[in-house]
């Protein structure tokens, strides 16, 4: 998504590079309170506690602290959502179940994610991030499909399922769980047990044999 500039920029210190974390947590959290259009780079220097002069030093402008953050936040959730991971030669089910958790436990500590899924769709375009977004997606689509694929010729997921509709409905009802943590304006997702319920459902959908 990011540019490669022709000469590598400088390591950063330690201090340095504590700042800009701290910058892109500020930004994170005001994308998800106020949305991109109306957060300033005042509002985010202030929320970090720096000046606005040490933001612009950092990332110059509103659109490079905006893929800075599309950038680190998209990383960790690819990184807490690897199925294939999860699943190791164990439990297909068990695997797709253990990603939900993490991913919604790391939704629930990082705002900025219900911010980009529900980024709107020019500001993704304009900013050049829409791909990055996209990417991760299919990743986690795929790898779904794949583990699907392993669940059936294991014997432990149906085998009248077609395994890339099987990883469309898993990914629909991740990503609704997912977008419900920060807007529980009609669901509140926030308590263990409906989320248990809903894997619970879900689980028994895919499973071979009553659960």
């Amino acid at each position: 998504m990011s540019s490669n500039p022709s000469t590598p920029a400088p390591p950063r210190t330690p201090r340095a590079e504590r700042s800009r974390q701290r910058i892109l947590d500020a930004a994170g959290q005001c994308f998800a309170a106020s949305g991109y259009a109306k957060t300033t780079v005042e509002e985010v220097a202030s929320r970090a506690g720096v000046s606005k002069g040490l933001v612009h030093h950092h990332f110059g402008t509103k659109e490079r602290i905006l893929e800075a953050v599309v950038d680190r936040t998209l990383a960790k959730w690819d990184a807490v959502s690897r199925v294939e991971a999860m699943v190791s030669g164990g439990s297909v089910l068990g695997g797709i179940a253990e990603m939900h958790r993490a991913s919604i436990a790391y939704a629930r500590e990082n705002p900025a994610l219900h911010a980009l899924i529900e980024l709107d769709g020019r500001v993704l375009l304009d900013a050049g991030i829409g791909r990055a977004v996209r990417s991760v997606m299919q990743r986690l689509r795929a790898a779904l499909a794949d583990t699907v694929r392993i669940g059936i010729e294991s014997g432990e997921i149906r085998e009248d399922l077609d395994a890339e509709q099987a990883a469309d409905v898993v990914l629909v009802h991740h990503l609704a769980y997912i977008q419900h943590i920060i807007d529980p304006e009609w669901v509140d997702v926030s308590h263990d047990a409906l989320i248990e319920a809903g894997l619970d459902i879900l689980l028994r959908g895919l499973a071979r044999e009553p659960r």
